[in-house]
Parts: C-alpha cells; structure tokens; sequence
C-alpha cells in the first residue's frame, strides 16, 4: 500500500502540474480566428468547412476561391506582409500548444510504465482521444501546420478545461485496468517484492520531478508569448485590413478578428 500511495501521489504531481502548465496569463487581447489555417513551406491556405478560399503562393500570389487575382506592386508587398504576419505568428502556437499537450500524455504513460511493464489497452485508447480532441484544434505534420478557428484568448480554456478533464477521464476511467496490470506484473517477477516497491517508487519520484520541471519550463514559455501573440496578431489585423481595401475579394474571408 505504501507503494501505491506513492505512486497515486506522484500521478497526482504530475496532473496538477499539466493544469498548472495550461493556464496562460489573461491578457487583454480578446483574438479571434474566424478560419482555419494551413501553413507549408510554400503556401498558406486559408480554410471554411474543409474547403480552401484563400491561397497565397510564396508569399506573393493570391488566388480567391480558386482564382489568381493581378497584384500591383503595392498589393503584393501588403499581401507579403500578411503572408509573413502569419508566417510569424500561427506556427509557434502550434508548436508550443502541441509540445506541451504531447508532454503531458508523455508523462502519463511514463507514471504507468514506472508501475507496470505494459500500458492498459483502455488507457491508450483514452488518451488517443485526448489527442483527437487536440488535432481539431492545433496538428502538426513534417511539412505542415494546421491551426482551426477558435478564440486565441481562450486557448487556456481548452486545455485547463476541455483537455485536463480529458486526461483525468482517461485516467479515472481506466485505474482498474491499471491495479490489474499491477497485480499481474508483481506475480511474473521474482525477487523481493519490498525491494522491487521501493525502487519504483524511487524511480517515480524522480520522474515527477523531473516531469514538474519541464512542465514549469513549458508554462512559462507559454506566458511570455501569450503577449507576444497579442502584439503580432494586432499588427496582422491591419495588415489584413490594408489588404481588403486594396483587394475587396479577402473581406469575404475576414481571417482575423479583434473583438471589442
């Protein structure tokens, strides 16, 4: 039982320390993507309902539901300047809210190898639909970053709400199957169990840590974009503005939004 009590203590660690990790500083900034996004080395398309409306080619052709539409210079330095604003901005985000998400699932699987050779088939199936849940936000491929509409300000919510309780399912949800997978590993080990408890509640203490120091490292770096993202997606925001005037086609498909 003292095993076991260390061992929930350190999963305990570990979950508080993901929360701890998502909550963002509030910032007033209320952002808003009101499209999605798909960025690659050379294009950036801009998304609704899974079809694209807006392409910009090498930072310098624009196509309007499929259409390429003749830039003057002028045009297509401010269609240069959006490009890059996004270019600057969405792919960090992406990264920062994927890595740390990727982290804590990590963590998890680390706190139920550290009991049991093998990870419960329910577990694993619960935390791919934690992963889900975040592929419909934020995905990142070898060549491609993928972000959908939704409130920037928000992005704490998500992850402190929606994706922590996911996590917590997962893991409530699937302890039964974790207590088995225990008993069945102490009974195909030789050797003195005492010794055995000791030394992987040993080891899992120093994984909490370690876990609780890249957590805290991931959340700072979290608060001091948060401001950063406010800066740059107000200077995108008139950016884009510029560029509706210019080109009345890209109104229809408002991509930044500051609210009010």
């Amino acid at each position: 039982m003292a095993f076991f009590s260390r061992s929930l203590l350190a999963a305990a660690i570990t979950f508080s320390s993901f929360s701890s990790y998502a909550t963002l500083e509030k910032k007033q900034c209320d952002v808003e993507l009101s499209h999605g996004l798909i960025i690659t080395d050379d294009v950036i398309r801009i998304v609704d309902k899974g079809q694209t409306r807006v392409q910009i080619n090498n930072d310098n052709q624009l196509f309007i539901r499929g259409y390429w539409v003749d830039l003057s210079p002028e045009e297509s330095k401010v269609v240069e300047q959006f490009s890059r604003g996004i270019r600057q901005t969405v792919p960090e985000l992406v990264d920062l809210a994927t890595d740390g998400v990727n982290l804590g699932l990590s963590a998890i699987e680390q706190v139920v190898e550290g009991m049991s050779d093998k990870e419960p088939e329910v577990l694993k199936t619960q935390l791919q639909y934690v992963e889900r849940a975040l592929m419909d936000k934020f995905k990142r491929g070898d060549d491609f970053f993928f972000i959908a509409p939704q409130s920037l300000s928000k992005i704490d919510d998500f992850f402190t709400k929606e994706i922590s309780q996911k996590i917590h399912s997962a893991v409530h949800g699937s302890l039964g199957a974790i207590l088995v997978s225990l008993g069945d590993a102490f009974k195909s080990r030789e050797g003195n169990i005492e010794d055995r408890i000791n030394d992987m509640g040993q080891r899992m203490d120093i994984i909490s840590k370690e876990i609780d120091k890249s957590l805290q490292k991931k959340a700072e770096q979290l608060e001091m974009k948060a401001s950063e993202y406010c800066d740059c997606l107000n200077s995108l925001d008139v950016t884009e503005s510029r560029l509706q005037q210019m080109v009345p086609g890209m109104a229809d498909f408002d991509l930044v939004q500051i609210k009010s």
